[in-house]
């Protein structure tokens, strides 16, 4: 799903990765995003960044798909935005992690916006 040429790696094996592309992220605090995933049918990769003081959960959709989200409590990083996804086998802390692997592609926007609205 990444491509290399859009990537960097960092010494933890963290890739530092350019969102836009192939597919743009939805960024949800970890409460909100794990019961939208409880709803959603089809959920895609979900990597979860641990460090703040609320985790967050970056959810993939496809490019383009949310360009006019207007979801509160949520951000969309696309077009010349990069995220710190984790190596493709981490599923734990420390540091950013999958929750729902790659292999699981991406979420269907329309589908993650109804599951969030429904979450709340």
């Amino acid at each position: 799903m990444i491509n290399n040429e859009e990537e960097m790696l960092t010494a933890a094996g963290l890739r530092l990765v350019s969102v836009g592309v192939q597919w743009d992220t939805v960024k949800v605090e970890r409460h909100l995003g794990v019961r939208a995933i409880e709803l959603l049918e089809e959920p895609g990769a979900v990597a979860v960044d641990p460090t703040r003081p609320e985790p967050m959960l970056y959810f993939l959709v496809p490019a383009g798909s949310a360009a006019h989200w207007d979801v509160p409590e949520t951000d969309v990083l696309g077009s010349n935005s990069y995220v710190v996804l984790p190596p493709d086998h981490r599923d734990a802390p420390p540091g950013p992690y999958w929750l729902i692997p790659q292999q699981h592609g991406l979420t269907a926007a329309a589908a993650l916006r109804r599951a969030l609205e429904a979450a709340k």
